[in-house]
């Protein structure tokens, strides 16, 4: 019995660990910027795909998000790159996640990922969390919702 109590405790501390580093760092501590635009401008889509493809199915929401948001500033990076299986994927998110967080969080990366152009903007700021970013796409997409087309 014991030995299955500590097992659960190391399965915990590592599923933290990863989330830490997927989320950008530990719950309290100072975060860094999340990574330039620039960076994803050089990335090997072969070898992202099936990293992004289990991340994006994981039952963690914070890895779930933090994926979300990196097909998103790949595509603003590279808006001529086509996803179109990991677009299948976020297009399922958007009808089935397991939130309503990551079902919206979905629906604007399935925005980026349609229209690219349209977010540049937001692609090019920088933001401390992944919610900064999130809520920039839904943002700008007020804008362009409400926009008067006169």
């Amino acid at each position: 019995m014991r030995a299955f109590i500590v097992l659960g405790i190391a399965v915990v501390l590592s599923g933290e660990s990863l989330y830490a580093q997927w989320s950008g760092g530990s719950a309290g501590a100072d975060r860094s910027p999340l990574a330039r635009l620039e960076s994803y401008q050089g990335c090997d889509m072969q070898k992202l795909e099936g990293r992004l493809q289990m991340s994006l199915s994981h039952d963690v929401e914070g890895v779930v998000v933090a994926a979300l948001r990196e097909v998103a500033k790949i595509k603003l990076a590279q808006p001529a790159c086509t996803l179109h299986r990991i677009a299948a994927r976020v297009e399922d998110l958007v009808r089935g996640g397991a939130t309503p967080a990551i079902r919206y969080k979905a629906y604007l990366t399935s925005l980026v990922l349609s229209a690219p152009l349209s977010f540049a903007e937001e692609g090019e700021a920088e933001f401390q969390t992944d919610e900064q970013f999130f809520t920039a796409l839904a943002r700008k997409l007020e804008t362009l919702a409400l926009r008067d087309e006169r």
